[in-house]
């Protein structure tokens, strides 16, 4: 959201091993309040997993033997700060929305891993003809932490900051607010198209049709905030629990960025109760963590911080292996093609390119086996995905070598493999089979390491000329992929691809109008199918399983259903 999977994900770049590598590579809310009896979940383009640079757990060092457990008590770790509680600022960490707070809708996973969009913080809506104004009923029940009922005007002051506030990070989710302009631009507070009729109704008018918007809201970056608490909060706003106050389940009451924080239920939760009625999450070395969990600290283990080794060793053995959940993420890993480079910019280049790569030798030596291909943008657990547009990309280097051979000598440059200077072994091994299996076929590539800064500069400004990257979903939608990467031309200057068809971005831009489901679907199938298998503007990889390891004191648990490491507590059952 995040491995951080979350999320947002945003593009997650593959990046490359240390500094000491060549640069070039050849070969105040008010209180929380209280009730009668009480007791006090969530990229993306966030970072592939750092698991192969952790330690092993024998060489954690001893852990700390566990304390007596309070009941209802659920433990796990974190490998770093989380950041922030305000939500409009992060687009990596889902922790504390998806547990704190609600959304308008929500997304359930069935137990057959499909998943549906079922009500949140409203109970109902109405869609206008024009497919343009959405009109959402609230329940009545829904109350902040602090014991304040949640209003739409709560609602609207929250998509309006989502747009006003200047480092926001969230705007994506509401620009397509008719008169969104006009607040980012700080000329209003409000976008013209939110309109709040009374307490429990608000009217949102988009500036075009877009099917997709019922889904979107349904996203952790669309967390509705307490308009009273972010008023008197100001600037610090996010900061601490007492500054942070949600409808959700529950609520943050301890925050340490060295430490990690605590969550506990919301008193004025008025549906089911989940069994965690207390949550600790401790910010610990991923070792540590692995010999914490090992000696009964933590409840639940994340194995996206662990060692494969010791995922291979240990938690795949009989001892573990029915302790074991696996989460399908809902992902796609890719390699990015400049069209504007030489000579990526020649279809039958990238075609070879896509045919070159063994791409299940990839998945079997780097992760074990824990991920399957995908064929093109949308990946499995994505509302719709193709199965018809899977299987017709296969591994043959000899029709690769027989594309280029024709092509010859205006073939020309070599094609380089952009990197930033920080990443794992795992990342730097995929660059380096991606490498090896283009040099089998005849191309000439080298790996090339940037720093960070200048590595985004790059990619930002359309100059990178092919990188690793991975997209994890934010709302289940495939408008969350095609339009964010090739909807425009400015998107895909951003990230280096560099396509500028318009009439194609025009195709894709009215795909987000169509109201028919089936419909609009199909024709995102035959998108999809334009853009990776005949155009080939990136080359499909694979998408991860999510590894976690129950310990004793969990009955079950689900993940969240795009897989991200935000753990969502309602979905834990104790024993």
């Amino acid at each position: 959201m995040m491995n951080t999977r979350g999320c947002k994900k945003r593009i997650s770049v593959l990046v490359l091993v240390s500094l000491l590598m060549l640069t070039v590579l050849s070969g105040g809310c008010g209180s929380a309040g209280t009730a009668p009896g009480d007791v006090k979940v969530p990229g993306k383009e966030g970072s592939t997993g750092n698991a192969d640079n952790a330690g092993n757990a024998d060489s954690a060092g001893e852990a700390a033997a566990p304390e007596a457990v309070e009941e209802g008590l659920f433990r796990a770790g974190l490998v770093e700060d989380i950041g922030t509680l305000d939500v409009h600022r992060t687009t990596s960490e889902y922790l504390v929305p998806i547990n704190a707070f609600e959304r308008l809708f929500e997304i359930r996973q069935n137990d057959d891993e499909t998943t549906e969009l079922v009500p949140g913080l409203a109970e109902d809506y109405t869609l206008s003809e024009d497919g343009r104004t959405y009109t959402f009923t609230l329940r009545g029940d829904a109350f902040f932490s602090d014991g304040t009922p949640v209003k739409a005007s709560d609602v609207a002051f929250t998509f309006s900051r989502m747009l006003s506030l200047p480092d926001s990070q969230q705007t994506d989710f509401a620009d397509m607010i008719l008169g969104a302009d006009a607040v980012m631009a700080h000329e209003k507070d409000r976008p013209e198209g939110i309109k709040v009729l009374d307490d429990t109704h608000i009217e949102i008018t988009l500036s075009e049709p877009f099917a997709g918007y019922i889904y979107q809201v349904a996203t952790p970056s669309c967390s509705i905030l307490s308009e009273k608490c972010v008023r008197e909060a100001g600037d610090n706003y996010g900061t601490s629990p007492e500054t942070t106050i949600g409808s959700g389940p529950y609520m943050v009451t301890e925050y340490d960025s060295k430490k990690g924080l605590t969550l506990e239920l919301n008193p004025y939760w008025k549906k089911e109760q989940p069994s965690v009625k207390k949550a600790k999450f401790q910010i610990l070395d991923p070792a540590l963590m692995d010999a914490t969990f090992r000696e009964g600290g933590l409840d639940l283990l994340d194995l996206d911080a662990i060692h494969t080794d010791t995922i291979k060793t240990v938690y795949k053995s009989d001892e573990w292996k029915d302790s074991l959940v696996s989460k399908g993420c809902v992902e796609t890993h890719y390699l990015m093609m400049n069209l504007e480079a030489r000579p990526l910019d020649m279809i039958q280049v990238r075609k070879a390119v896509q045919m070159a790569i063994n791409r299940q030798k990839i998945v079997e030596e780097l992760y074990g086996g824990e991920a399957s291909l995908v064929d093109g943008i949308f990946p499995r657990g994505l509302h719709g995905y193709s199965e018809e547009n899977q299987g017709w990309l296969q591994y043959d280097p000899e029709g690769a070598k027989q594309i280029l051979q024709k092509i010859g000598k205006d073939i020309g440059s070599r094609i380089e493999l952009a990197a930033d200077s920080t990443a794992s072994m795992r990342e730097l091994n995929l660059l380096n089979m991606i490498r090896q299996d283009l040099q089998a076929v005849g191309l000439e590539v080298f790996i090339v390491s940037y720093d960070p800064d200048s590595w985004m500069y790059l990619r930002t400004h359309g100059k990178l000329m092919a990188f690793c990257g991975v997209w994890s979903a934010d709302y289940n939608d495939p408008d969350n992929f095609v339009y964010t990467f090739f909807g425009s031309r400015e998107k895909t200057l951003r990230r280096s691809g560099n396509f500028a068809e318009q009439d194609v971005m025009d195709r894709i831009g009215r795909a987000r109008t169509i109201r028919e489901d089936d419909e609009r679907m199909k024709e995102y199938a035959d998108l999809e199918r334009l853009l990776i298998r005949d155009k080939a503007l990136w080359v499909p990889l694979f998408s991860t399983n999510h590894l976690f390891v129950l310990g004793d004191r969990v009955e079950s648990f689900v993940p969240y259903w795009a897989g991200w490491n935000s753990i969502p507590l309602k979905d834990v059952v104790l024993k």
